[in-house]
């Protein structure tokens, strides 16, 4: 993607992201859901706001004002902490367009996302499950370097089908493009991994939910790399879901200047591809 001259500054999003539906609920005062805003000029960042999903403007359900924040385009790249397909053989035949079309129609009762134990019955009448945890090539990825990933389709505990349901609802629902499937120079949503992009900078990725020195030691690390003004770095200094949600815009940063890798671009048209950013 390139810079205008008129736009200068360039937006990006990092949200962290929960497939508990009760952390989107209006009322929850301690949600797992934060949106991290940042202004880019050429490559500098700087922290702009921070913000659990319950204080984004308007009053419609939490999980539909983030809906509208990513349908409306107004900035570069957003990056999400959550799944953004299922491994390939679990694909419905139309393959990941027909995903989204069929987890949209999923019934969903009084909650704005289906269930987990949806999203594998589903997965199930596309293709027997061959492990209790089945990985897309780009979380198998991971596995391999030694980052703890949660599986798409596993619904026991710490599972990842909820996010990836809920996740899926969202795409869906946005209609913006998605890397790696397109590029666009607005509204472009990318698949993020916080644990990952810690690692790839070789720095502590476990043991930072709690407050403590390891998070001072990432935060000290990640402050190199974006301004972080003093109120914000307080905040993700008390709070491991809005660090993670300063860390997934980096992964926006990489997919805006195409410097998001994917090695396997067989297995990224199928299912997707997690951002890092390399520097």
């Amino acid at each position: 993607m390139n810079d205008t001259t008129t736009d200068p500054t360039r937006i990006l999003h990092g949200i962290d992201f929960s497939g508990n539906h009760e952390m989107w609920t209006p009322g929850c005062g301690d949600s797992k859901v934060w949106i991290a805003t940042a202004e880019m000029q050429r490559d500098m960042l700087r922290l702009a706001e921070l913000r659990p999903v319950q204080h984004l403007p308007g009053s419609a359900h939490p999980f539909e004002r983030l809906i509208v924040l990513l349908r409306l385009g107004d900035y570069c790249a957003a990056a999400i902490d959550a799944p953004f397909s299922l491994p390939a053989r679990h694909l419905p035949e139309g393959g990941w367009l027909t995903l989204l079309r069929d987890v949209e129609r999923f019934p969903k009762a009084e909650r704005p996302f289906a269930t987990g134990a949806d999203l594998v019955a589903y997965a199930q009448q596309n293709a027997p499950l061959e492990k209790k945890k089945p990985l897309r090539k780009t979380e198998q990825a991971w596995a391999t370097r030694g980052v703890s990933i949660r599986s798409t389709l596993w619904n026991g505990p710490r599972p990842g089908a909820p996010f990836t349901v809920a996740c899926l609802t969202l795409l869906a629902k946005a209609k913006r493009p998605v890397w790696p499937w397109t590029q666009a120079d607005r509204g472009l949503l990318v698949e993020a991994f916080p644990a990952g992009q810690l690692q790839d900078w070789g720095l502590e990725h476990q043991g930072y939910s709690e407050s403590g020195p390891a998070r001072d030691r990432i935060l000290k690390e990640v402050s190199r790399r974006i301004d972080i003004p003093g109120p914000l770095y307080r905040c993700c200094r008390g709070n491991a879901d809005a660090l993670d949600a300063v860390l997934c815009l980096f992964a926006a940063k990489a997919a805006v200047e195409g410097q998001a890798t994917v090695e396997d671009p067989a297995a990224a048209t199928r299912e997707g591809w997690i951002a890092t950013h390399p520097g």
